[in-house]
């Protein structure tokens, strides 16, 4: 028998609906999250972060310029396969070239921020670094360093154009930026973009191209990547009513109800929000990529969200003993890529386990906006949420609530990321309910291993024992790694693995529900939910961690 006090609920990070189609090619153009100027300068004093322009090569008589830019691919599955990446970027160099400059990308080994320094026109100068500008010597001025000066990345250019024309657009492509942004989707958490390098020898070569701040033609990245059959890709289907966060209870008992106003209430279980769709975006997520020991990754789920009791609320546990440092976000305009219906204005509130307001917030550059920068994933739409916290731990319950402004509705995410990993506490569980329906509506929950295996986990899906109108009668479960392939399936807990799944302490509580106890190496893994005879109804889709 496990102990009570050891069991965990694993996060369940993306929440999806399966596709059952064969190949899905999708691609999406994206804008830059966020880009820079590192103007070579001893004292690092100097950036052009909201600037209109970024520079790269060597100027005539003030030193070398190197560019940085970077993507949020968080809206794309991270068990996607990347088939092509092209960035194209408007040359507006303010003089006649006679020759053509090679123009490098490389790969970016540092994360690093922008300001709001601002160069002007023409803005090779460069302005005074603000808070958490990059500069020469700075990732986040003036707190934190490049470990050498002028940047840390890849010498190995990921794709290569030669420029020479000014007002012109120019196209960036080949394998190595597809290498570079497979990495990046499959490990979010080294996302770093891409440094722009030109001739670095000859004075007066340097290159001037517009920035994302720049109303002409701005940079864009278009990506294409392929799910298959069993992978996961985006589809909104309705929602179930939200239920507040789960609590550190071991046995799950009944589902969480919300107050009349929609304000998340705690009780005895671990379920937390209504949703049968997510996926995450806006932000980079942990890498499956072991690191000793054994823990999870950061917390993700989206919702088609309405009014009133159907706001999304994803709800998660502080467990340890030292205070956990979180931002807590909420992503509705920068999903726009992936889905027309997404969310124009979240507002975010964090709200602890008796319902009670901690923070809350609607356009995150409006509070908060330096320390929302330092943690390095600012959201990447002014119009989009954050809240950044310290928590008190000893299983103690949080819910992120997103509702739209004015009672606005659509597609939202609602994300919890750990901020102070070294800290003796963690993000400990979290669980998902949503109306189950059939084909692409089935309920996903999409988990991450992270460290060194194996995790030893059991998967459940619930449905008859729980107390609420409209439950799913006869819930099905599969368990699928990062490709797609099934690693175990179940439909009714009793007739598979039942000593196993008694021994954890908490098989479920009608025989009609299914279970899957497994041993889990680090890496991506979905849990998907549907109804025996394509029956439909509401469902929770939990997963504990029993090391």
């Amino acid at each position: 028998m496990v102990h009570t006090y050891m069991r965990k609920i694993l996060p369940i990070l993306l929440v999806l609906a399966l596709s059952l189609r064969a190949v899905t090619a999708v691609t999406v153009t994206l804008s830059p999250q966020k880009d820079n100027t590192l103007f070579e300068d001893k004292t690092g004093q100097l950036s052009n972060g909201h600037g209109i322009y970024f520079y790269t090569g060597r100027t005539g008589v003030a030193g070398l310029r190197r560019a940085l830019i970077a993507f949020d691919l968080g809206g794309i599955p991270t068990n996607a396969t990347v088939t092509s990446v092209s960035l194209s970027m408007f040359l507006s160099t303010p003089h006649k070239q006679t020759v053509t400059i090679d123009v490098s990308l490389h790969k970016v080994s540092q994360n690093w921020g922008e300001g709001t320094s601002d160069a002007g026109e023409p803005g090779g100068m460069g302005a005074p670094a603000t808070t958490n500008d990059a500069t020469w010597l700075h990732t986040f001025f003036d707190t934190a360093f490049w470990t050498t000066p002028g940047g840390v990345f890849s010498s190995t250019s990921s794709a290569t154009t030669g420029v020479s024309t000014e007002n012109m657009t120019y196209t960036w492509t080949g394998s190595g930026m597809v290498a570079d942004v497979q990495a990046w989707v499959s490990n979010p958490a080294t996302n770093f973009g891409w440094v722009i390098i030109a001739n670095e020898i000859d004075p007066g070569t340097a290159q001037r191209l517009n920035t994302r701040e720049n109303s002409s033609n701005p940079p864009q990245l278009t990506v294409t990547y392929q799910t298959s059959s069993a992978t996961p890709t985006p589809s909104a289907s309705p929602t179930g009513t939200v239920t507040p966060t789960p609590t550190s209870t071991a046995t799950p008992t009944a589902t969480p109800t919300s107050t009349g106003t929609g304000t998340p209430t705690a009780t005895a279980t671990p379920t937390a929000t209504a949703t049968s769709t997510a996926t995450a975006a806006g932000t980079p997520t942990p890498s499956a990529t072991p690191t000793p020991p054994a823990t999870f990754g950061n917390i993700s789920t989206r919702l088609l969200v309405e009014t009133g009791d159907n706001a999304l609320i994803g709800g998660f546990i502080v467990t340890g003993t030292q205070p956990k440092r979180v931002i807590v976000r909420a992503i509705g305009p920068s999903l726009t890529p992936f889905f027309s219906d997404a969310l124009a204005d979240p507002v975010l509130e964090l709200r602890n386990g008796s319902g009670g307001l901690i923070l809350e917030n609607d356009n995150w550059q409006s509070s908060q906006r330096d320390e929302i920068i330092a943690t390095g994933i600012p959201p990447t739409n002014d119009l989009e949420s954050a809240v950044v916290a310290t928590l008190p731990a000893n299983t103690s319950n949080y819910t992120g609530v997103v509702r739209g402004v004015n009672n606005g509705t659509g597609i939202g995410v609602v994300e919890a990321y750990d901020l102070d990993q070294a800290a003796n506490s963690k993000l400990a569980n979290i669980s998902t309910r949503g109306f189950v329906q059939t084909e692409n509506n089935v309920l996903i929950g999409g988990l991450i291993v992270l460290g060194q295996g194996p995790l030893r986990v059991i998967v459940r899906a619930i449905g008859p024992s729980l107390p609420i109108a409209g439950v799913l009668a006869d819930p099905m479960l599969e368990l699928r790694d990062g490709g797609g392939a099934l690693v175990a399936a179940n439909d009714n807990w009793r007739t598979d693995q039942e000593a196993e799944i008694i021994a954890t302490g908490v098989p479920p509580t009608n025989d009609f529900e299914s279970a899957i106890v497994w041993d889990l190496m680090a890496g991506n893994y979905t849990a998907i939910v549907r109804g025996v005879d394509n029956t439909t109804g509401i469902a929770v889709v939990e997963a504990y961690n029993l090391n």
